[in-house]
């Protein structure tokens, strides 16, 4: 005799390369205390089960539309290090549209859970992006920061603001994917360039933020971060460390020293 037993999933997540903007396929490590995870044949990450939450999973016939929930965190990590490592916040279990009220696709059950993934140092590049190899570092030392969110904006219409972090040795990849080979150039003389501006901004939690001489490094919550920057708080630090010359197909250096902590 056959059985069936039918459960309810918390959902899915689907992870996307922040660069070009596909489905990361190749397998990831999650660790998360007391979810089962599993990774489905087209490569979203599906929650299976979590601790104390049995009697949702087996709730098949009118589920709780707006069930209780509890916030979890997941650590993510890639083992072949084309990504940084990073942390995702989630709230679980996920909601349902009952009719009278609609559901954002961030909580909805029935839609995964979109989570971008940062490049790291090693990720291969295209010849055609614009490329900045930034090293954020203590002033007056060699040290690095580890775990500086790094915004950068482009000066130049249709093109979005780009984020990425620093790794355990100071250092953030900052790639414009989509930049022009060509631009004119404001005369007179009126002419082309194949440079443009990008606004540089550091922002340091010091919940997260560690010196690249320390032996442990945790795993930063980009969405936690830019709440906490938009709240105030005290540990969150902005530095705006002026303008950078981008050009397609060309890639640059750069230092910047900060005071820490």
């Amino acid at each position: 005799m056959i059985e069936l037993i039918e459960r309810r999933v918390f959902g899915a997540i689907e992870f996307i390369d922040d660069l070009s903007e596909t489905r990361v396929l190749s397998p990831l490590q999650i660790h998360a205390p007391g979810v089962q995870v599993l990774r489905n044949r087209s490569g979203f990450y599906v929650l299976r089960e979590v601790d104390g939450q049995d009697a949702y999973t087996r709730a098949v016939d009118n589920p709780p539309a707006r069930p209780a929930r509890s916030e979890l965190m997941l650590n993510v990590q890639d083992p072949a290090q084309r990504y940084l490592p990073q942390r995702i916040g989630l709230a679980l279990p996920r909601w349902l549209t009952d009719g009278a009220e609609t559901v954002d696709d961030a909580d909805n059950a029935l839609k995964p859970v979109v989570v971008r993934l940062t490049p790291a140092a090693g990720m291969p590049l295209q010849s055609a992006w614009a490329v900045l190899r930034l090293k954020v570092a203590i002033t007056g030392s060699a040290t690095g920061l580890a775990n500086v969110l790094v915004e950068a904006q482009p000066a130049l219409p249709g093109l979005p603001l780009r984020r990425s972090f620093t790794d355990r040795h100071g250092e953030a990849l900052v790639v414009i994917v989509s930049a022009p080979p060509f631009l004119p150039l404001a005369g007179p003389p009126a002419g082309l360039t194949r440079e443009f501006p990008v606004v540089l901004t550091l922002v340091m939690d010091r919940s997260v933020v560690r010196p690249s001489t320390d032996t442990e490094f945790p795993s930063p919550d980009p969405a936690l971060i830019l709440q906490r920057r938009t709240d105030g708080h005290a540990d969150v630090r902005v530095v705006a460390t002026g303008e950078q010359l981008f050009s397609a197909g060309t890639r640059r250096r750069r230092t910047d020293l900060v005071t820490w902590p």
